[in-house]
């Protein structure tokens, strides 16, 4: 006579691998989420940065005013535009160049504060210049969704240049 053993998990040994594996989910699903969060704002903040140098780079190698500016009133998220500004208003208009562009997904909440809100325009010598002639200083920020956690900052400064650096941004930046 020929006897099976069977071999398997008990009711008790499935209810603490179960257990188990809810605890791990728990610690391990909002880490993952603020993971992709974090990814998905470096991913824009690059492609913001690049957009910035690249603007800069073709101002001073073809000689001319090169903006870049966001392709909704005020609104980066929507994504942004690069083009040669031939009338030197800061807008896109139908006769313009346009470089390059970059149609946002929406996924990065991208504040930019009053001198950049509008525009980003380089001259030919690569400096950030207002419509006025003066110049164009400003900051970028990449808000995160959990506002505790850090966000990126790029800041534009007097000659151009773009410093970028993480950090945790204050709620009055990122609120509204």
């Amino acid at each position: 006579m020929i006897l099976f053993r069977f071999h398997g998990f008990t009711l008790i040994e499935l209810l603490v691998a179960l257990a188990i594996a809810a605890l791990l989910l728990t610690i391990g699903v909002p880490a993952f989420g603020n993971l992709i969060d974090r990814t998905r704002m470096d991913a824009d903040a690059s492609e913001l940065l690049r957009s910035l140098r690249y603007a800069r780079q073709e101002a001073v190698r073809t000689n001319q005013t090169i903006t870049i500016a966001p392709l909704a009133e005020r609104d980066w998220n929507q994504g942004w535009v690069i083009f040669i500004d031939n009338n030197h208003n800061g807008e896109l208009d139908a006769d313009e160049t346009i470089l390059r562009a970059f149609e946002g997904v929406g996924r990065s909440d991208i504040r930019a504060n009053t001198p950049l809100s509008r525009y980003v325009r380089y001259n030919a010598l690569g400096q950030s210049q207002l419509l006025n002639g003066g110049f164009q200083a400003g900051t970028f920020r990449f808000c995160p969704h959990d506002l505790t956690q850090p966000g990126v900052v790029m800041v534009v400064n007097r000659v151009g240049r773009v410093r970028v650096s993480r950090e945790v941004i204050g709620w009055g930046y990122c609120e509204g």
